[in-house]
């Protein structure tokens, strides 16, 4: 775009032509191509400085936060979606009615082997040729409001040689979201270090959906025209 009104937001000097960045700052082309570099993911030109490494490639912090598309994907026919969700709706039947069926017989099983002598933990339930082995674990959990009054009376040396101390970090979505979504100049690097602490992990869950009802007006589900009384 050609206008000597401009300015380059790097060197501060007239523009003629100008390159424009990805934040909308107007750059010369010698300050573009020196301290600016293309993002590999949509294109625009970033600060080298502010670029972010994701697969070997530089982007911007947003493309970064971009989730990934698998690599292999593709549509279906029509035909064959229509198949497929037919026979994920019919096996997702059959599973969930064998999954409630396993679920109570294992319960009855766990019950009868409460009642039989445990061997090494553990109790074997055999019915000739076929045997099923019941195990069982002990999980031990400390609060850690009880635990900080045993550190009292120990002294930190002696605890942490019984206990290890763990920290994790749960994002608040809506400030975060708010923070990264910010182009404030102070915070980008604030910005970028939690990008790049961020691991990302997407999951897809399919579960049928149950067709709703047709229902008049009133709400009231209507009768069929052979099942109305006769007056």
């Amino acid at each position: 775009m050609d206008d000597i009104s401009q300015q380059c937001a790097e060197c501060l000097g007239p523009v003629s032509t100008a390159v424009h960045a990805q934040n909308g700052a107007s750059l010369c082309p010698q300050c573009a191509e020196q301290f600016y570099c293309p993002c590999a993911g949509c294109g625009g030109l970033i600060p080298q400085d502010e670029a972010m490494v994701r697969a070997g490639a530089l982007c911007c912090v947003q493309c970064l936060a971009a989730p990934v598309s698998e690599e292999g994907a593709a549509a279906l026919s029509e035909e064959a979606l229509a198949a497929l969700v037919a026979e994920f709706i019919r096996l997702h039947a059959e599973v969930k009615q064998l999954n409630d069926r396993l679920d109570t017989v294992k319960e009855q099983l766990k019950r009868h082997a409460a009642s039989q002598p445990r061997v090494a933990n553990a109790v074997m339930l055999r019915a000739g040729e076929h045997a099923v082995k019941c195990g069982y674990s002990l999980r031990v959990s400390y609060n850690a409001e009880k635990l900080a009054a045993v550190e009292t009376i120990l002294g930190t040396e002696p605890f942490t040689a019984l206990f290890t101390r763990k920290i994790t970090f749960s994002a608040i979505k809506g400030p975060l979201d708010a923070f990264l979504a910010s182009e404030a100049t102070d915070t980008a690097a604030a910005r970028a270090a939690i990008l790049a602490a961020a691991e990302r992990t997407e999951s897809a869950t399919m579960t049928p959906v149950t067709p709703k009802r047709k229902t008049d007006t009133s709400g009231k589900t209507p009768v069929p025209p052979a099942a109305r009384p006769q007056p």
